[in-house]
Order: structure tokens, then C-alpha cells, then sequence
């Protein structure tokens, strides 16, 4: 056996319905055996094929006597239990509602619960994500500044950083893939979440200078590219052009840093490298030491740059990070981002559990009702009240298994499902299927629609049987009444918050972009090193695949940036007006964006003044800049800025670059808000090894995403391609989260809707039912059919409207917590309450057609004889 085990609550509940004995203990030992076989290849599916034998054991254990406890008058719940099935197939039509609206309920509840706890435990990269922290994630930091933070500091137990690159893995096959890789300081690989399950992490004289090039392959990348091969440790294989050793296979069901990321490479520091001192795109983390605090951290921070300034004054001015110094949570960004959307679905699908409840509530005590007469005569025949109490409790709890069975397992797939939705984000979301939480919360769930499913029929049998009394029907009436207006106030609020998102959508979708992204397809790439080691080998490498790219038929613009919009926000520098000069603390600070000449020509960005970067833009240092109309705005609020010379290096705080265009805004990081300043310098002048290739194309783009990719690979075929995106899906990407929260919402709207009128239409059924002699009797002296009509459809609405009352009052508070959420839309906007009253108000409308048409074809002569 390879060491999985069922899971212990379900063996125990086996254990107790088996035959105690030899024969017992043989069959729990052949589906322990049956479920590690099972559980090598899916251990989800195990524990579901696990769960559906234990049910089956149990139900033939409780129908036929022969469980552990057959001694202690499993007889007579044997004869419950068939009864109840007996009872569940008469009545098909109620029983089959009951489970579809309970297991329905249930499924929602615990597929989006799935994605909750999947997601909170698979966000944070770090083994103690509490103690781990962000060193000034705002700012990027020289391979020399980290070595010698490294050596000085007290309050981390480790401290390190990583960057997220792309690499072309040669395959045994010969072929190259692209592969998301990360380097990484070995002492902060240590403190990842997940640890490599062959092999050996990454050691800290990984990181020495002159090493041997190692690295760790990802769990997912090992098995679909060479096989699940064991050997694979310690063979050498090729990276971008280079040979390195697989150390070990790092294991999955985590994230690491820079996202899906499938190789580990240590991140070597060499003293010799003429880049050593210059500013690098890798993030700084810390573990803090224990007893460390974040303000401990911070004050060390300032005390290092503080030193960064005496040290190099021409770098680092006295008093540069004043007030920019920052630690944070590591895994503070990801858990913001993502949080509060699938809280508001979690909160989102309880309203819809409540409604279930009170719907399946509303359905059994109108059962309840029909059957006292049923009751009254067991009761009369001698049955005590605890042998009634007693089969009612088996036949909801029959009723309560059907549901959760089928809860469970459709909750358990749609879980992934609900993940597979939140595309495109820096967060991993995914669904942890049926692990010990969830079940928890299942059970949970599960303990309480047991409660709603018995509660109701006992508690109105009680109430029946009391004394000998029975319960008048205006009674059972205002019970019915009360669950429905409950219903109709849960269904408001969820459309409200549906309403709401709605609009943001339609906000979003109209936010203006400061380009078409009609007809634009972007490649992203991460040249290896040896391409891009010099200045002049970056130009080479990126012109002759300009031109290369514009050659493809179809295209008729190419054009090359450091940032693509929408999908990520360049790093901020400060700038230093040469009219106006201040200290870098104080500095206005705006995104620095690194594009060729193509770009604007293929975003179609036509300058508002001056001109935009060309050709001749080259030069060993940036000589031109071009701002947006923002920054000229707010720099020059009173003149042109075309002329104007600024700063853009805090390291070189007076030299001047000339402003030669100002450009319209172009939205960048996000969407939502409004569009900050920018600053774009010519790509040539300072190359960067990452970079988004955009083409415009008349055609249609998804025929010329081979071309681009094979084009890439003729150009040099260890540049990888990270990924190959139209822009109309970057742009809805950038929006994916509203997007898909308000699908939920009016998915979970829909149903409590929906919910809603069929309460509605069961206490106007039960309403005309109870009442046909009254209301026969009014037809025979006189009244008109249309007023009994009229008088049902307007109790029908007149209780959709009271619930409505209600859920706009308890929205009007609540939707406050959605405005994190919003864009262009208040949270009490009193337009966004009035498509929930008119919805509900239909629904109701048409839940009480076919009750009131019934009273209103009530034959009196018949209803009157008793027929």
C-alpha cells in the first residue's frame, strides 16, 4: 500500500454498520485496500467512491437489521426507514423538490466554500506567511544593496529576493517549450510553502558565485515533459541555451512566487558584474525573526538607507526614501485582491441557503398540514407521540441523505468550475475538493437542513396533537406567510447586489482605454541573457524581429514595450523638474514606460504636442521622453511641457532629459480609477530583457498567433513566448473578476428568485385548497370568478411586497461592504432597487396564476356535496 487511508469518520460509520467479527474486520480491510489503489490516481475520486459504499453499507445495514447495533430495536427503524421510502416514492413530485431544493442549497454552498478555502489556503507562497514581509515592494533594489542588507540586518531570520522569468526548456524530444520559471536566493526558497518531493531544495552555495548551475523543476512540468522519470535528479538538461543540473522536483498543490511558476533557479550574486549595482526587478522578502515586529523591520530599513546615502551620495541623496520606505505582509496583495470577491459569494450563497431553508421549511409544513388527519388517527389507534415523533424524524432524515449526496457531489464539481472562472488573476484560484474543511463545513450545513427538514413536521405535529387540540388553519397560514416574506426579503438583497455589479460591469466595459484593442495581439517574451547582456546585442535581437513580424501577411503594425497595458504597472520614478528642482522625497512620481517607435503606431496614439519617440531616439543614455497629459497637467498646469527638462534618475538627480511629446493617457495597471501620470523613454536607449511584442492585424487575429510564435522561434529559438494574448481578452481579463462575481450573483439571485415564487405559489395552492367550501360558497350566491381571482393575486403580491420592503431596508445597509467592489456606481443608488421589486413583483404575479385560476374555476355544486 502507498499510504492512503479512507477517511476516518467514514470508516467509522462503516465499522458500525458491518457485522462485528472476522467478517466485519475483512470487508473494512478490502475497501481500505480498494480506496489506495484508487486513491494513486484521483484522490478525490476515492473519497467520493469511499463515500458512496459507506452509504450503501448503511442504508442496507438499517433496512434489513443487521448492523452492530441490530440488538438495540433497529427493527422498527428498519420498518421507518421502508416506510419512509415508501412515502418518498407516493409522493414523488414532493419528494423529489425537497432534495432538488436542499440538494441545490447544499451544492452551492459547498462548491463555492471549495474555492474559498482552496484559494486562502493556496494564496500565501510562505510556510509562515504571518512572519514573512515585503521589503519596499514599490522599489527595486541592486544586486549589491541586497548582499549588503543581507550582511547587516537583525531582524530576519532570512532574507532574500526573486523575480518571475520566462525560459525555453529543451524537451527529450528535441523540441523547446516555454516554461514560467522564477530565480530565487536559496535562503528565501526555503521559507516557500511547498518543498520538493524528489530530490533536495536549493542550498545557499547554490548561490555562490562560481557554482554549478542547478535547478528545481516543478512537479507538473516532471511528469507531463519527462515523464514522472525518478532519474531525472541529477541529469543535466538545457535552459535558454545553457546546461544546468536538476536537483530536485518541487512539489504541486502550491504557489510560488511570480504565480504558476514550473523551474526554481538559485539567484546568483557576482561582485564582478557590471550590474551588480544597478537597479533589478526582483522582489525583497524577509522572514522576521521571532519576536521581530513590522515596525522593527521599518526602522531598519530607514536606518540601512540612511547609511545608502553616506555611503553614496551621488546615488542615494540624504534623505531619498524618507516616507517611500515600506514593509508589508508578502501575501498581503494577493489576499486583497481576491478576498473580497469570494467572501461576497460565500455571503452570496448562505442568503441562498437561507432562502432553501425556508422554502423547504414552507414545503414540509405544508405537508405537514395535509397529514394531521393521518396523525390524528395513528394517534387514536394507540401510536404514542414518541413513535410518531420518531418516523417523522427517519423520513426527513432519509429525505436530508438523498439531498446531501447529491449536494456534496455537485457542490464538489462545481467547485472547480467556480475556480476555472477567475481567469487571468495574480492569485491562484482554486477549489481544495472535499479535504477535512470543507467536510467540516458540509457537515455542518448538512446538521442544520436535517434541523429545517425535521424541525418543521415535528414541531407542528406537536403542536396539533397537543391536548388533543388542533392548530387553526390561520395558524399554519401565518407560518406559511412569514416564511415566504422571509424568502422575498433574501431574494432582494442578493438582486440588489447583482444589480449593482451589473452596472460596474457596464462601467468598466466603457472605460476609455487610450487605444482600440480591436484587431491587437500580444507576445510576450523573456530573452535569455546572452541576448540581451548588451545594448547593442538587445537592438539587434529586437529590430530584426520587428522586422521580421512585420513581414507576416496581414499585419500592418508592430510595435515593442517594456509594460503592456492592462496587464501589468511599470515601476514609478521620481522626477526632477530642472525649472523646479526638489528632493527625490518629494518628487512627483510616475510609471517609467520603455517602448519603441512602433508602439504608438500600433496603439494608435497620435501626439496632442511635440512628437512621439523615433529612431533616432537611441542614444547611450535617455535622451528624450514623452509624457502623457496627465503628467503634463499636473507638471507644467500653465504652459506646454514639449521643451521642458527633466530628471528621471534618482541615482543621477540632475540629469536632463527633454520632454519632446505629450501623448493622450493610456490606461495601464487597472481599469478601475482614474488614469495616473506616465512617462514613456525609448526602449533602444535602455533595452529590458522582458518585453510585450503587439501586432495590429487586419485579419483575423487567432489565425496569425501560430504565425507570431513560429516567427519568434526562426528569430532565435531560445527566446520563449510566456504567452500569446489578443488584447480584447487582456482588456476583458482586466475586468474578469467583476465580471464573474456578477454572473454568480445573478445565478444565486436567480435561484432565490426563483425560490421565492414557488413559496408564493405553494401558500396560495395551500391557501385555495384549505379555503375551496368559502370560496365555493361565495361563487354560488353571486361573486365573480375575477374577484376570487384578483383577491389571490394580490395576497400573492402583497407578500412579495412586504418582503421586498424589507430586504431594500436590510440591502440599503449592507451593500456598503460591495463598494470596494464598485466602479461608477453608488451603493444606494435608489435606481439600483427598483429592477429587484419589479422581478420579484412579476414573480409573484405569475406564482399566483394557477392557484388564483383555480379558485376561480371551483365547480360549487361539486365542492359543496364533498366531491
Amino acid at each position: 500500500m502507498s499510504g492512503h487511508t479512507p477517511p476516518r469518520g467514514l470508516e467509522r460509520v462503516v465499522g458500525w454498520a458491518l457485522p462485528s467479527g472476522l467478517a466485519g474486520q475483512s470487508v473494512l480491510g478490502d475497501l481500505a485496500e480498494e480506496f489506495d489503489r484508487r486513491a494513486m490516481d484521483s484522490p478525490f475520486r476515492a473519497r467520493l467512491w469511499y463515500a458512496t459504499q459507506a452509504l450503501s453499507i448503511v442504508v442496507y445495514s438499517v433496512l434489513t437489521g443487521s448492523g452492530a447495533e441490530s440488538s438495540m430495536g433497529n427493527s422498527d427503524l428498519a420498518m421507518d426507514v421502508r416506510w419512509s421510502l415508501r412515502s418518498a416514492l407516493k409522493h414523488p413530485g414532493f419528494s423529489l423538490g425537497v432534495v432538488v431544493v436542499l440538494g441545490l442549497g447544499l451544492a452551492a454552498n459547498v462548491a463555492v466554500f471549495s474555492v474559498v478555502d482552496g484559494t486562502f489556503q493556496n494564496t500565501s507562497w510562505w510556510s509562515d506567511p504571518d512572519a514573512t514581509v515585503a521589503i519596499w515592494p514599490e522599489r527595486q533594489f541592486s544586486y549589491g544593496q541586497l548582499d549588503m542588507y543581507a550582511e547587516e540586518q537583525a531582524v530576519y531570520g532570512a532574507v532574500g529576493g526573486y523575480a518571475e522569468l520566462a525560459f525555453a526548456v529543451r524537451m527529450p524530444d528535441g523540441e523547446s517549450e516555454s516554461v514560467t520559471g522564477v530565480s530565487i536566493t536559496p535562503e528565501l526558497f526555503g521559507a516557500l510553502a511547498v518543498q520538493p518531493i524528489l530530490g533536495r531544495a536549493l542550498r545557499p552555495e547554490d548561490g555562490e558565485f562560481g557554482s554549478e548551475p542547478v535547478v528545481v523543476i516543478g512537479e507538473a512540468l516532471w511528469r507531463r515533459s519527462f515523464g514522472a522519470d525518478p532519474s531525472i535528479v541529477g541529469r543535466r538538461i538545457e535552459l535558454s541555451g545553457a546546461s544546468v543540473t536538476v536537483v530536485g522536483v518541487q512539489g504541486a498543490g502550491g504557489m510560488a512566487p511570480g504565480g504558476r511558476a514550473e523551474i526554481w533557479l538559485p539567484w546568483v550574486l557576482d561582485p564582478r558584474d557590471d550590474d551588480f549595482w544597478k537597479a533589478q526587478g526582483h522582489t525583497w522578502v524577509g522572514v522576521l525573526r521571532d519576536g521581530a515586529t513590522m515596525d522593527d523591520a521599518f526602522a531598519e530599513l530607514q536606518a540601512f538607507n540612511e547609511r545608502l546615502s553616506r555611503l553614496f551620495p551621488m546615488f542615494y541623496p540624504p534623505g531619498f526614501s524618507l516616507g517611500l520606505a515600506t514593509v508589508s505582509r508578502a501575501d498581503e496583495a494577493q489576499r486583497r485582491m481576491i478576498s473580497t470577491p469570494l467572501l461576497l459569494l460565500l455571503g452570496g450563497t448562505a442568503l441562498l441557503m437561507l432562502v432553501t431553508a425556508l422554502n423547504v421549511g414552507n414545503l414540509l409544513l405544508g405537508q405537514a398540514i395535509e397529514r394531521r388527519k393521518e396523525m390524528a388517527v395513528r394517534a387514536a389507534l394507540g401510536a404514542s407521540r414518541g413513535r410518531i415523533v420518531k418516523q417523522l424524524l427517519v423520513e426527513g432524515t432519509v429525505l436530508t441523505l438523498l439531498a446531501i449526496g447529491a449536494g456534496i457531489t455537485a457542490g464538489s464539481f462545481g467547485g472547480q468550475r467556480i475556480a476555472d472562472l477567475f481567469v487571468g488573476e495574480a492569485v491562484v484560484v482554486s477549489s481544495s475538493v472535499l479535504s477535512p474543511s470543507v467536510l467540516a463545513f458540509a457537515i455542518a450545513l448538512s446538521v442544520l437542513a436535517w434541523v429545517v427538514l425535521n424541525g418543521v413536521p415535528v414541531a407542528h405535529f406537536l403542536r396539533t396533537q397537543r391536548s388533543g387540540l388542533t392548530v387553526a388553519p390561520s395558524s399554519a397560514s401565518g407560518m406559511h406567510r412569514t416564511l415566504v416574506m422571509g424568502q422575498a426579503a433574501l431574494a432582494t438583497l442578493l438582486l440588489v447586489a447583482a444589480t449593482l455589479l451589473v452596472a460596474t460591469v457596464a462601467n468598466l466595459r466603457d472605460v476609455p482605454l487610450g487605444f482600440d484593442p480591436g484587431g491587437l495581439v500580444a507576445a510576450e517574451l523573456s530573452p535569455p541573457e546572452t541576448t540581451v547582456e548588451t545594448v547593442a546585442s538587445a537592438r539587434g535581437f529586437y529590430d530584426g524581429l520587428v522586422e521580421r513580424v512585420a513581414g507576416l501577411p496581414g499585419v500592418e503594425a508592430v510595435g515593442l514595450t517594456g509594460w503592456l497595458p492592462l496587464q501589468a504597472q511599470a515601476p514609478t520614478t521620481p522626477i526632477n523638474l530642472q525649472s523646479a528642482p526638489v528632493d527625490p522625497a518629494q518628487a512627483v512620481k510616475a510609471p517609467k514606460q520603455m517602448v519603441d517607435p512602433g508602439f504608438f503606431e500600433v496603439f494608435g496614439v497620435v501626439p496632442l504636442a511635440g512628437r512621439s519617440l523615433g529612431t533616432e531616439d537611441r542614444a547611450a543614455q535617455p535622451s528624450a521622453v514623452v509624457v502623457n497629459k496627465t503628467l503634463a497637467d499636473l507638471l507644467w498646469p500653465d504652459g506646454s511641457a514639449v521643451g521642458q527638462r527633466i530628471a528621471i534618475d534618482p541615482h543621477a538627480w540632475d540629469r536632463w532629459v527633454t520632454v519632446v511629446g505629450v501623448i493622450p493617457d493610456i490606461r495601464s495597471g487597472e481599469i478601475a480609477g482614474p488614469t495616473g501620470p506616465a512617462l514613456y523613454v525609448s526602449l533602444a536607449e535602455s533595452p529590458a530583457r522582458d518585453v510585450s511584442l503587439v501586432v495590429r492585424t487586419g485579419a483575423d487575429p487567432v489565425a496569425l498567433l501560430a504565425a507570431l510564435t513560429r516567427t519568434v522561434g526562426e528569430v532565435n529559438p531560445l527566446v520563449p513566448i510566456r504567452s500569446v494574448n489578443r488584447m480584447e481578452d487582456v482588456v476583458r481579463r482586466a475586468y474578469s473578476t467583476s465580471w464573474v462575481v456578477m454572473g454568480l450573483l445573478i445565478v444565486l439571485a436567480a435561484l432565490a428568485t426563483g425560490l421565492g415564487a414557488i413559496g408564493i405559489y405553494a401558500v396560495l395552492a395551500h391557501h385555495v385548497a384549505a379555503s375551496k367550501k368559502e370560496m365555493s360558497l361565495r361563487l354560488a350566491l353571486g361573486a365573480q370568478p375575477v374577484m376570487l381571482v384578483g383577491a389571490v393575486v394580490r395576497s400573492g403580491v402583497g407578500l412579495a411586497l412586504v418582503g421586498i420592503g424589507v430586504g431594500s431596508a436590510v440591502a440599503a445597509v449592507s451593500t456598503r461592504f460591495l463598494e470596494s467592489l464598485l466602479f461608477g456606481v453608488s451603493a444606494l443608488a435608489p435606481w439600483a432597487f427598483l429592477p429587484p421589486a419589479l422581478a420579484l413583483g412579476m414573480a409573484a404575479c405569475l406564482a399566483a396564476v394557477i392557484p388564483a385560476a383555480r379558485a376561480g374555476s371551483l365547480p360549487p355544486a361539486q365542492v359543496l356535496r364533498g366531491d
